[in-house]
């Protein structure tokens, strides 16, 4: 894809000038999708903070995991069962 047309995109997505769309493609080495994601949101680049569970929540949801999948292995057997005996 030529610069030309990574203008144009630029140019077409966000409100910014030919000229600014210029500026910001070569300061992001020519990659227009993070010109744009910096237009949409300019902190796009920051991680989020993990959110920590405490013991009690990790616990239970690994319970709550374990049993779902126990659950959908029972429900697969069953239908194979059914289907073998007929």
């Amino acid at each position: 894809m030529s610069s030309l047309d990574k203008i144009k995109i630029i140019m077409s997505q966000t409100d910014y000038s030919e000229e600014k769309a210029t500026e910001k493609l070569h300061e992001w080495n020519d990659d227009y999708m993070n010109v744009i994601r910096e237009y949409l949101n300019p902190k796009f680049q920051e991680k989020k903070p993990k959110k920590l569970k405490s013991v009690n929540q990790e616990m239970m949801s690994q319970i709550r995991n374990y049993m779902d999948n126990i659950a959908t292995e029972y429900e697969k057997r069953k239908a194979n069962g059914e289907n073998s005996k007929n």
